[in-house]
């Protein structure tokens, strides 16, 4: 009797173990902030971080998506960055930044045939944009100065208007306004973290 009580409990804390590994890798872990890289150096609102003939190649504002296909996190928001790409894509330029160590191709069947993809070879975008997590979005003016970098929204679904950040943020370029200041909220990384080399 008493083995069978032992067996039956066993199996109980396994089941309830498994269940709570489950958890924890598909949704807890994701509410946390990304742990920062060693030698990870943050890149100042207005800074220009490139030379402009290194990563622009009109007069219009960039919008940089950092993806990759093994995050869930980069997943919640594809439609959300679908719809940002269609209402805006007249006045900036949108391209998606896949880490180099990702597959190119698989990334590409998530984005429409007109999506410029970037393959982020030694993550040089991530670094030179202070990114180190993805979903983020990058916005640079032309000329070449950071603008916005941060989340797109609080809620992990792209779901609450009120910190429609990276939308929020196009507004505020498209309107000539100075850079907005979100604070943490935006700023802080969640997600998934991509590897410094």
């Amino acid at each position: 009797m008493i083995l069978r009580k032992f067996i039956a409990f066993a199996l109980l804390l396994c089941i309830l173990g498994t269940l709570g590994a489950i958890f924890w890798w598909t949704e807890v872990q994701y509410l946390l902030p990304t742990p920062i890289p060693q030698g990870y150096q943050e890149v100042p609102v207005e800074s220009v971080i490139c030379e402009e003939t290194a990563l622009t190649t009109s007069s219009k504002p960039a919008f940089y998506h950092f993806f990759t296909t093994n995050c869930p996190c980069s997943r919640f928001n594809l439609d959300h960055f679908n719809s940002l790409k269609r209402n805006y894509g007249d006045s900036i330029d949108f391209y998606v930044v896949v880490p180099h160590e990702d597959d190119l191709s698989k990334a590409e069947g998530y984005f429409d045939g007109d999506t410029r993809l970037i393959r982020d070879v030694n993550q040089e975008l991530a670094i030179q944009m202070g990114v180190y997590s993805t979903p983020q979005a990058v916005i640079l003016k032309p000329d070449c100065s950071l603008y916005f970098r941060g989340n797109y929204n609080k809620a992990r679904y792209c779901t609450d208007p009120l910190s429609n950040f990276a939308q929020m943020a196009l507004d505020s370029l498209r309107h000539g306004a100075t850079p907005p200041q979100f604070g943490p909220l935006a700023t802080i990384a969640y997600g998934c973290g991509i590897s410094y080399f």
